[in-house]
């Protein structure tokens, strides 16, 4: 006898298969069978495995096109970003998915690569609907052109556009961070200020002309005159942090602090000023944006205002979900929540973790570098005469203030001695 569900070879097949043949298979109900498929967790591991198992032997698939016609939504939703190699698109495409599972939708990530046509496609929802609503990163478009196409496919914007068309829009504040990273700069003395990350040509970057208005407004309030200058860059990558910053500050005065619009230019700027032989934060103190882990592990660690990106994925989640509930309401917009993470690039090592308090800053002593270097500047000495003075050799004071190893404080004593110091040193120096 044929099998009503897999005909014989050259018979035409009679149904396809259903949730109702898994449940059969399995020795369970259709709404357990529902569960195991949507990942819910009121399964037992024994039955869970025994649905799965059906699921494979039968060649179940779910029909998208069937949920659509019953309930008139597939269960899927689209995240769209220009580039998934940028960690914080990566990031935030990832707390996405992971927030929409605890709603039972499963979540497409597209990539459109700074494409026009593909952002246009994505706010279109797509040659053929299969996706009940799209969370788009536009880097090409513009609110207002992407609210001009009019889509049947709710669209909620996710980024920093300064007008979103009459679409829902979800963004840090970015002339709130802006101020709040100049007013970090200039509360550590720093009067020369610079941003990478400037527009070369038409803007599309929009977080640039935002983030330039909110350092203007911080330095405005200021009684002191500051410079601020702005190095243009056509993209945001390190390497072009590098290639910029290199051509800024060889070209032209040398700015004390330097904000990147991304944590990845601001990595290329901090190669760029070592190869210069300028010290971060001595010379430059520099900061970035989205807190990338690069940032964490750069040297020295990078200061960054830093999203809250779970906060960012429940807010476009949000929003998207009542769009679709809702279409005809009016358009909102939601703020993500940010801080600004406080680490060496700025304070030197005066920033250290506290892994019981997240980005907590603590205070210390100077670095023992930085002691040596300031005294011996004072002291008008050279490496070679100091070693002398201190009994130890010139590679030796090279390394201290090089920071490669920190002296005991019987040598670091000896050391200011021989500099004519008189700082008193009551404990062993600590190192990040």
């Amino acid at each position: 006898m044929s099998d009503p569900i897999y005909p014989q070879p050259g018979q035409p097949r009679q149904r396809s298969i259903g949730i109702k043949d898994v449940a059969a298979a399995a020795g369970v109900s259709w709404k357990t069978v529902t569960n195991v498929i949507h990942g819910r967790p009121n399964v037992g591991p024994a039955t869970r495995r025994r649905v799965e198992q059906a699921i494979k032997d039968l060649g179940y698939r779910a029909n998208l096109a069937g949920r659509q016609l019953r309930h008139g939504r597939t269960g899927l939703l689209t995240v769209s970003v220009p580039d998934l190699a940028t960690p914080y698109y990566a990031d935030l495409a990832r707390s996405i998915v992971q927030r929409a599972r605890e709603d039972d939708y499963t979540v497409l990530i597209d990539e459109t690569g700074h494409s026009i046509a593909r952002e246009t496609a994505a706010a279109r929802g797509y040659a053929v609907r299969f996706t009940d609503g799209v969370m788009l990163s536009p880097s090409r478009l513009t609110g207002a052109e992407i609210g001009a196409l009019r889509s049947d496919t709710p669209v909620v914007l996710l980024g920093e556009q300064p007008e979103s068309g009459g679409l829902d829009h979800v963004s840090i504040d970015n002339g709130a961070s802006a101020r709040e990273a100049t007013r970090h700069m200039l509360t550590l003395g720093r009067r020369r200020l610079a941003f990478l990350g400037a527009e070369i040509g038409p803007s599309h970057r929009r977080a640039s002309s935002l983030r330039i208005g909110g350092i203007q407004q911080a330095l405005a309030t200021e009684q002191d005159r500051q410079e601020l200058t702005l190095i243009e860059t056509s993209e945001f990558s390190r390497s072009e942090g590098f290639a910029r910053t290199r051509l800024a500050f060889e070209s032209g005065p040398t700015p004390d602090a330097l904000l990147c619009a991304t944590d990845l230019l601001a990595v290329g700027a901090l190669h760029a000023l070592a190869s210069l032989g300028l010290r971060v934060p001595d010379d430059v103190a520099v900061l970035g944006w989205d807190n990338a882990p690069e940032g964490e592990y750069s040297w020295p660690p990078l200061t960054t205002i830093a999203p809250d990106m779970g906060d960012f994925a429940t807010q476009s989640l949000n929003l998207l979900i009542a769009r679709i509930a809702e279409p005809e309401t009016p358009p909102r917009r939601a703020l993500v929540k940010h801080r600004l993470v406080v680490r060496s690039s700025t304070l030197g090592r005066a920033a250290t973790f506290n892994p019981a308090v997240p980005y907590q800053i603590r205070y210390e002593e100077p670095s023992p570098a930085m002691l040596i270097r300031k005294a011996r500047a004072r002291a008008g000495m050279t490496q070679a005469a100091l070693a002398t003075a201190a009994g130890t050799s010139q590679a030796m004071i090279a390394r201290y203030e090089a920071d490669a190893v920190s002296p005991t404080v019987p040598s670091l004593r000896r050391i200011l001695r021989a500099l004519g110091s008189d700082l008193h040193l009551d404990a062993t120096p600590t190192a990040d």
